[in-house]
Parts: C-alpha cells; structure tokens; sequence
C-alpha cells in the first residue's frame, strides 16, 4: 500500500540540542530511498507501508542507540484509492497553484 504522512521523531533526555540524533535519521531517511522533505517540525514522506514502518523503526533505534534513553515517534499516515499518491503533487504546491491563480 502507498501512503503519505508525516513523521515526527523526538529524542528524550538530557540534551537541549537534537542535532546529533536528528542528523542520523536524517542519513537513515536517505540511505532508505524513501521520497520525503525534512522540515522544522518532522518530515513529510510518500513511499510503501511497509519501507516507512521499517524506516520509522530505524529511526527510533538510531535515537536510543545514540544516547536518548527515550524516544517519541509521532507518525500520521493516510493512504486513498482515488489518486495515485506516486504522481500526485504535494497539497502545498496545489494550494499555491490555485492561489496564483485565483488572486484578485
């Protein structure tokens, strides 16, 4: 099945700075092949289930295998039959789409 959603992953410890943890999922999304865009507050991600709970699971280990004795994961996840997630453009670009085009 393909899906589109959002993953947010949150180191639990002592440190103030998530950069080193957030870095590793950050190589771990990539090295997974998975389409996705990192931003402030998570990533945004179109692939198949099951490569995302794979990659969500990789995520969190990375997390405690780096230090963080916790971890949050946060995932939101929708998948439809009426489009094709694969060649769908994202909701944002749409939006600005119809905007550009019905200002005035």
């Amino acid at each position: 099945m393909y899906v589109s959603g959002e993953i947010q992953i949150v180191p639990i410890g002592p440190d103030v700075s998530f950069t080193r943890y957030i870095s590793r999922v950050k190589q771990i999304l990539e090295a997974s092949g998975l389409e996705h865009t990192m931003h402030d507050s998570g990533t945004n991600f179109k692939g198949d289930y099951a490569l995302v709970m794979h990659v969500a699971q990789e995520c969190m280990q990375s997390v405690m295998d780096n230090g963080a004795p916790r971890v949050l994961c946060y995932l939101k996840m929708g998948a439809r039959t009426d489009k094709d997630y694969a060649t769908e453009k994202p909701a944002a670009k749409k939006v600005k789409e119809y905007l550009d085009e019905n200002r005035g």
